[in-house]
């Protein structure tokens, strides 16, 4: 009866040592699963990251996209240099391929924002003379309440039309869906309705805009008097009215941003009040102007005309030095675009 004890000794043995032999340690399988649960909190910690960087990066990726819509929108179609057949070549280029419409023939119409600059002072005033008033650009402004200022309800969704083909796709990158993103986008503009409905008509003597007519602070919205109080008091609406003024001043060059102020910086076409400044143009004699400028405090001033005549002079004498000409309206700046008429043009 020994033998068989013996065998069934050495199959105990077999049956023990030879499966270790020739299959994976249980050490081996557990250093092998050491580095996934390792690396599990190194991607939760990336995703986290990842996560945080896209939350902080939302709201200044919408502001820098509304900044050059803005950019675009206020220079090349509200001035119209869409029309000049040297600009966006490549725009006119890829709506020909798109549409066939050939870029000879691409134009868009005016919405008024030429003959606004057409009746408006270098203190922001809009000139409501008998004979400006007989003049077609001023009558094409009649029907418009805030004559080419407000930011309608119109205006407010064609500019958000115009920033979908940029934030959809950004912001799709970015991780964000659909309705997160529109959630987004629709707040940012009206915040940019509501800001240029507050500063802007008021800052060229006209009302506060009604809800009626677009997201503003005006009649009816309860506390929009308290609010535009409160917003024309601001650094920031100091530095947006005069950066506007230098807009007129030089003839709708230069600053084109008007709430949302990056882009000019970046392309070369933000001109400082220093450089503008001595620009400036007195009212003429018995000018009449529409209503009273609301502005913030300690904004440039108009010249006297004492004043005027002295820098004018000096300017002159500059100019003829340097080979120029003399002349009364904006020179024409670096990186600047069109000149269009202010209300100084006869």
């Amino acid at each position: 009866k020994n033998p068989p004890r013996r065998s069934s000794s050495r199959h105990m043995l077999a049956t023990l040592v030879f499966p270790a032999a020739y299959s994976p340690s249980p050490f081996a399988s557990l250093a092998a699963a050491r580095p996934r649960t390792a690396a599990a909190p190194a991607m939760s910690e990336l995703s986290l990251a990842a996560t945080v960087v896209r939350d902080v990066s939302a709201l200044p990726t919408m502001y820098a996209l509304m900044s050059l819509n803005e950019y675009m929108t206020h220079r090349y179609f509200q001035h119209l240099e869409f029309n000049r057949p040297e600009s966006l070549p490549w725009v006119k280029s890829l709506v020909e391929r798109v549409a066939g419409v050939p870029a000879a023939e691409q134009r868009v119409p005016g919405d008024g924002h030429v003959e606004h600059h057409a009746e408006t002072y270098d203190d922001m005033s809009l000139k409501n003379d008998e004979r400006w008033r007989a003049n077609k650009a001023s009558q094409s402004l009649d029907d418009d309440y805030y004559r080419g200022t407000a930011f309608h309800w119109s205006a407010t969704l064609i500019m958000t039309v115009q920033m979908l083909p940029s934030v959809l796709p950004t912001y799709a990158l970015m991780g964000w869906s659909l309705p997160e993103t529109l959630a987004i986008l629709l707040p940012s503009m009206l915040l940019h309705a509501v800001v240029w409905n507050a500063i802007h008509p008021p800052m060229h003597g006209l009302p506060p805009v009604a809800l009626t007519d677009g997201f503003g602070t005006g009649p009816g919205v309860a506390g929009g008097k308290a609010f535009s109080e409160w917003l024309i008091g601001t650094r920031y609406a100091h530095w947006i009215f005069e950066n506007h003024m230098g807009h007129h001043v030089l003839g709708g060059q230069c600053n084109y941003n008007v709430c949302c102020p990056m882009t000019d910086h970046l392309l070369g076409s933000y001109v400082p009040t220093a450089e503008w400044q001595p620009k400036m143009r007195p009212l003429p004699a018995n000018a009449q102007t529409r209503g009273p400028v609301v502005a913030p405090a300690n904004v440039p001033q108009l010249p006297t005309r004492e004043e005027y005549e002295a820098t004018r002079l000096l300017q002159r004498q500059m100019r003829e030095s340097a080979g120029g000409g003399g002349g009364t309206a904006p020179a024409a700046i670096a990186n600047g675009g069109t000149i269009i008429a202010d209300a100084y043009s006869e």
